[in-house]
């Protein structure tokens, strides 16, 4: 199982929407279960170092498996993984921003977040892995009504315009971000490993 580029793109959407929400210009990114960089955004007025950080955050939480700030707690003097920010040429980030991402319970990626306070920087993060959570629920539903071949060759602009167009058609309003998560879970649902 591992999240595809075309979902990590949509997925970086929702973190910069979110990131809009709050004013804060942020760094993005998403990076697989081995710690390999998927999706990379930088919204105009984010400071420089946001870059890094954002990917070293992303790394942590894909690599180890866990949250960038639990990992703070068992790194300090005295824990069970103190120094543990000076291995892998340094790339490991004590303070929160990065989340692993799971589907069906198995982490498969992780996404980082810097340009904003930590707490701010988490609270994009935390909204990331909540849309993904809410991605696979629909994915599971969505997934006997469609075709056996996988449907990443198709531009998700497309399709979140299509989705659009149909709940028009039925006189259905959709909540602002609906589209994009609903041509998430069907990208997931689509999926040869899912």
């Amino acid at each position: 199982m591992k999240i595809t580029y075309p979902v990590a793109r949509i997925l970086g959407n929702i973190a910069e929407s979110k990131a809009s929400d709050l004013a804060v210009p942020m760094a993005i990114a998403l990076m697989d279960g081995e710690g390999g960089l998927l999706f990379f955004g930088r919204m105009d007025g984010t400071l420089p170092a946001s870059t890094e950080i954002a990917t070293s955050k992303a790394y942590t939480a894909a690599v180890l498996r866990m949250a960038t700030h639990e990992l703070g707690k068992l790194a300090q003097p005295g824990g069970e993984l103190y120094g543990i920010q000076h291995t892998h040429d340094g790339k490991i980030v004590l303070f929160g921003g990065g989340l692993p991402l799971q589907l069906n319970g198995q982490v498969v990626g992780a996404i980082g977040i810097s340009g904003g306070s930590v707490n701010e920087d988490i609270q994009v993060a935390e909204y990331v892995v909540n849309t993904l959570e809410e991605m696979e629920y629909w994915a599971k539903r969505i997934k006997v009504f469609l075709p056996t071949q996988p449907l990443d060759n198709i531009r998700i602009s497309q399709l979140e315009n299509r989705l659009k167009e149909v709940f028009e058609q039925m006189n259905c309003a959709l909540p602002a971000g609906a589209p994009s998560l609903l041509a998430g879970a069907i990208l997931l649902a689509s999926s040869e490993e899912y």
